[in-house]
C-alpha cells in the first residue's frame, strides 16, 4: 500500500473537454485533502472512478473563484452535505480566500437544501486563507500563500508531511520571482503547463496568465524542485500524445523528474 500519494482527478484547463478540470486528492494512511473540485458534477464521477468515497472528503482547499475550479464544490456540498446531515459522514472544512467563501455562501442557498446550508459554520466550516496562516491537518502543515495573480485573487500552498517531504502547488498561475521563498527546495512542484512551448504562438498562454512547458520547467529549475508535475493543459493539439510530448520537451529545459499525469493517475510520493 502506498503511504502518501496524489490522485489526479482531472488535469485539463478550463476549455478542455477530453480531460476533467484540474483537481487532485492528496492522501496518506489517515488524512486526505481535495484541492479544487473542477467545474461540475464530473467531480462525483471522478471520485467514484478513483475509488475515493465521498465521505472521505473532510478537507477541501479552493485556490480561486474560476468556474473550472469552484463549481464542483457545490456538487460535493449537495451530496456530502446530505450525508453529513444524516450523520453518515463526518465534518467538512473548506479552506479558501474570503472572496470564494462569500461566493459559496451567496450561491449555496439558491441550489442547496436547507438541511445542507444550515450546517454552515457548524459541521461544514470555512477557514479563510487570506492571511496566509499555517493550517494543521493531523500531522500535515499547510502554508497558503498569495500567488499575486493579475487576473483574480488566487492562493497556492506548501504542504509539509511529518517526514519532511513537501509539495508546492501554484494553482493555475505562472511562477513569479517574488514567490521564491514560498516555493524553493520543494520535493514536488505542481505547475500549470497549458501547452508546449512550440505551440505557444497558437495558444498564447501568457495572454491568459498561464504557462508553457518551458515556463514551468524554468520555474522548477530556479526553485530547485526535485520533481515537476505538469497539469492544467489544453486538449486540442496534444490529446493522446501529451505525456510523451510534454516529457520530451521538458527534458530540454529541466534536469529533474517530470511527471505528466493523466486523469485518474496516481502518483506515489
Amino acid at each position: 500500500m502506498v503511504s502518501k500519494k496524489i490522485t489526479f482527478l482531472g488535469t485539463g484547463a478550463a476549455d478542455a473537454t477530453k480531460y476533467y478540470h484540474s483537481c487532485f486528492y492528496i492522501q496518506d494512511e489517515s488524512i486526505g485533502l481535495l484541492v479544487d473540485a473542477g467545474g461540475g458534477n464530473g467531480i462525483l464521477s471522478q471520485l467514484e472512478k478513483a475509488d475515493i468515497p465521498l465521505e472521505n472528503i473532510r478537507h477541501l482547499f479552493v485556490t480561486h473563484k474560476h468556474i473550472d475550479h469552484l463549481f464542483g464544490v457545490f456538487w460535493i456540498l449537495r451530496f456530502l452535505g446530505a450525508k453529513i446531515a444524516k450523520e453518515k459522514a463526518e465534518d467538512l472544512t473548506i479552506y479558501a480566500p474570503q472572496s470564494v467563501i462569500k461566493i459559496i455562501r451567496d450561491i449555496a442557498p439558491i441550489f442547496l437544501k436547507d438541511k445542507v446550508t444550515k450546517l454552515f459554520d457548524g459541521k461544514i466550516s470555512f477557514h479563510p486563507i487570506d492571511k496566509g496562516n499555517e493550517i494543521t491537518i493531523g500531522s500535515w502543515t499547510i502554508k497558503p500563500f498569495d500567488l499575486r495573480s493579475e487576473k483574480e485573487e488566487q492562493y497556492g500552498f506548501r504542504l509539509r508531511f511529518n517526514d519532511g517531504k513537501n509539495i508546492v502547488c501554484l494553482g493555475d498561475e505562472p511562477y513569479k520571482e517574488s514567490l521564491l521563498e514560498s516555493c524553493k527546495n520543494t520535493d514536488y512542484l505542481i505547475h500549470n503547463a497549458f501547452c508546449l512551448e512550440r505551440d505557444s504562438e497558437r495558444f498564447k498562454p501568457h495572454d491568459m496568465h498561464h504557462s508553457s512547458v518551458k515556463d514551468a520547467c524554468e520555474a522548477a529549475s530556479v526553485t530547485n524542485a526535485k520533481n515537476l508535475i505538469l497539469i492544467h493543459t489544453e486538449d486540442k493539439a496534444t490529446f493522446g500524445t501529451r505525456k510523451t510530448a510534454y516529457t520530451e520537451e521538458a527534458a530540454t529545459y529541466y534536469k529533474g523528474t517530470v511527471i505528466v499525469p493523466d486523469d485518474l493517475e496516481v502518483v506515489a510520493l
